[in-house]
């Protein structure tokens, strides 16, 4: 018989052989299970679980100290300065500053959607970290792809990024429709 000891043993040795984008899958599918196991079974903590069907599954750290500025255009090109913790994602700058964007974000971070599509001016773009084929293959179906296209949820902001403006293309298209 496996002891819980040998199974942990076991469960972490399979999952140190996959590649990280698969052990990432692997947890972004989990994400929901843990949720609704919690929710379903501690009802003593269901006050502190969070419900906003856009705040579960928050891509970045709880605990911020640096913030910066940065200008966010939507798609009636209405410019918004917002405040930005470093290390969060623009996804989660959009839902911290309660931007009411039609449709953004709507798979929450998941790289099921591409409904945060943003594009960025060259020099930002540069200095950004390549993207995953995930959010590569999303980004082919996006309307209005451009050379500097990517997905709000994977792109985290950093202090080099002080001031910078990033556009949302003036159509979306959720891939979960195609």
């Amino acid at each position: 018989m496996l002891s819980m000891a040998n199974f942990g043993k076991s469960i972490v040795s399979c999952l140190s052989s996959l590649e990280s984008t698969h052990l990432q899958a692997l947890k972004l599918a989990t994400r929901g299970l843990r949720y609704n196991y919690f929710k379903l079974h501690c009802p003593k903590l269901k006050n502190r679980i969070v419900t906003s069907p856009m705040r579960r599954f928050q891509t970045a750290p709880l605990l911020h100290n640096d913030k910066i500025t940065i200008n966010i255009v939507d798609r009636n090109r209405k410019t918004h300065t917002v405040q930005a913790n470093v290390d969060d994602t623009i996804l989660d700058v959009v839902i911290d500053n309660q931007l009411d964007f039609e449709s953004y974000g709507v798979c929450e971070g998941t790289v099921a959607c591409s409904t945060c599509h943003v594009i960025f001016n060259q020099e930002v773009y540069d200095t950004l970290e390549e993207p995953l084929m995930d959010e590569m293959d999303m980004l082919d179906l996006a309307c209005g792809l451009t050379e500097t296209s990517r997905l709000g949820c994977q792109v985290h902001i950093t202090k080099e990024m002080e001031g910078m403006t990033v556009k949302l293309p003036e159509e979306i298209t959720d891939a979960r429709d195609l």
